[in-house]
């Protein structure tokens, strides 16, 4: 991270930090920061509830994004924070602290329900996710470093479209409208675009079914 991004998720933290305030309450948190306090949303108390995307909101307008998940994961990606909601979701889009992994252990091992714990990459594609049940601390970490550092991720086939524009199929991510990759079956080549590098092995699952398909038809 360059200084000038270090100078960025600082200040992006301190204005949260500002406006909402930290909490030891598991139940009022948010946002769990990269240092493991969490962001005091005020969550148990119906009147004073805060919504993630008034956290999003705070971000500066080049960084809001097509919706308000892809503000999000903005945000989380700016900041290493974590979305983070008490009654059982957690949503992760850059590979957590040891503090935030640490903070996550101590709220799950002891809690009544599991977690639904998805991971996102930088263009808000899902990465990975895994229900968890009173984990050990290795799973946690096993899982995460299969997501941020594992060589296939595991993509969601409903959040990418594929079309055909002559000899080409077009893989879009269908929130934010962006192209993903594309083959063309002339020269049989696949092109993947640098933001989505994991991605060539989803596409040619997913290219195989579409084509399959098109025989059918």
């Amino acid at each position: 991270m360059t200084e000038t991004e270090n100078n960025r998720t600082d200040e992006l933290l301190g204005k949260l930090v500002k406006r909402f305030g930290v909490t030891s309450s598991n139940k009022d948190g948010g946002y769990l920061l990269p240092d493991g306090s969490l962001l005091n949303l005020q969550r148990s108390i119906k009147s004073n509830k805060q919504y993630h995307r008034e956290v999003a909101a705070l971000l500066p307008k080049e960084m809001q994004g097509a919706c308000d998940e892809i503000t999000i994961v903005n945000l989380m990606i700016a900041t290493g924070a974590i979305r983070y909601e008490a009654k059982g979701r957690v949503h992760v889009a850059s590979e957590p602290t040891q503090a935030q992994r640490r903070k996550l252990f101590d709220i799950m091992k002891y809690s009544e329900h599991d977690y639904l714990i998805i991971v996102s990459d930088r263009n808000a594609a899902t990465i990975g996710e895994q229900r968890f049940k009173s984990p050990q601390a290795h799973e946690l970490l096993q899982f995460f470093n299969q997501c941020f550092n594992g060589e296939q991720r595991q993509y969601r086939a409903d959040e990418f479209s594929i079309h055909k524009n002559g000899d080409e199929y077009i893989l879009t991510f269908r929130p934010g409208q962006s192209l993903a990759a594309h083959y063309n079956a002339t020269s049989d080549t696949f092109i993947v675009q640098s933001d989505f590098e994991g991605i060539l092995h989803f596409f040619r699952q997913q290219l195989a079914l579409f084509r399959q398909k098109e025989e059918q038809i």
